[in-house]
């Protein structure tokens, strides 16, 4: 993801999100279950998830339906150029 497109990303923050994809590591225990939240906190959570969930099919959707969805490694991106400033107002 260049940074033009982050940028974009990081502008969109505030926008609802969705996260799918997230799966439990133990044996037995379910898959957890998102409500839409605000992209910036969606990224938060993924990023600070690492190693807690098995990520390998992580997305993130925003925006509108054109709108391609968030990836593991543009999360990790994301989240490695803005931190917490993806949470703010």
């Amino acid at each position: 993801m260049d940074k033009p497109a982050m940028a974009s990303v990081f502008r969109m923050r505030h926008v609802p999100a969705s996260i799918s994809g997230v799966r439990s590591l133990g044996r037995g225990q379910a898959d957890p279950i998102f409500h839409s939240r605000p992209l910036g906190e969606a990224i938060r959570f993924i990023a600070e998830a690492d190693g807690q969930y098995d990520l390998s099919a992580v997305a993130i959707s925003y925006g509108d339906r054109s709108t391609p969805p968030l990836g593991g490694g543009e999360i990790k991106q994301l989240w490695s150029e803005y931190g917490m400033r993806l949470m703010e107002a």
